[in-house]
């Protein structure tokens, strides 16, 4: 399941200067799944021993590698594509141009539509909405997780659009505040 967060941000108001406040949705991380990990579930599923599917694993993170710094775009099956992008200072002449211009390479990966569709028809909650605290230090407060009635646990109006896809009447908890 996706968890879905709402936090309070400075928004900017177009054609001024000020900001307001608004609410935003985030995706809350479920945390990072391990290497180990990803090699036992794909052994189960595939039957494969577990070294043979940490050469095929290794073997297909080097082939990535190695053709994406010779400057091609990398197509995984069904999943998508990695591919390379920069960033760059810009210049006025094609005279200036030059490879001292470059910052950095950025590597990037497209879905394909597949994997796209499967991630938007996941099963999605609101996981909280977060109110900013602190606006120097960007601290954040839980104010409530009901989406459907817009009120904090304590049973107040949190004066926000808590946002987010519906949770079917769910209230789930994942912990106090945390600073962004």
């Amino acid at each position: 399941m996706i968890k879905i967060i709402s936090k309070e941000r400075p928004t900017p108001i177009i054609g001024q200067k000020e900001t307001e406040l608004k609410y935003t949705l985030y995706v809350e991380s479920s945390g990072t799944v391990s290497y180990k990990d990803v090699v036992k579930f794909a052994c189960k599923h595939t039957g494969m021993q577990s070294t043979v599917m940490k050469a095929a694993i290794d073997s297909c993170c080097q082939t990535i590698e190695h053709f994406l710094s010779m400057g091609h775009r990398v197509q995984l099956g069904e999943l998508g594509s990695f591919f390379i992008t920069t960033d760059s200072n810009a210049v006025y002449s094609n005279t200036e141009a030059g490879i001292c211009q470059l910052k950095k390479l950025n590597i990037r990966f497209d879905a394909k539509k597949d994997l796209k569709e499967a991630i938007n028809n996941a099963e999605r909650e609101l996981a909280g909405v977060y109110k900013i605290v602190d606006h120097e230090r960007k601290i954040y407060e839980k104010v409530g997780t009901k989406e459907s009635d817009g009120k904090n646990e304590s049973g107040n109006n949190s004066n926000g659009n808590s946002g987010g896809d519906s949770n079917n009447g769910n209230n789930s908890d994942s912990g106090g505040g945390f600073s962004g």
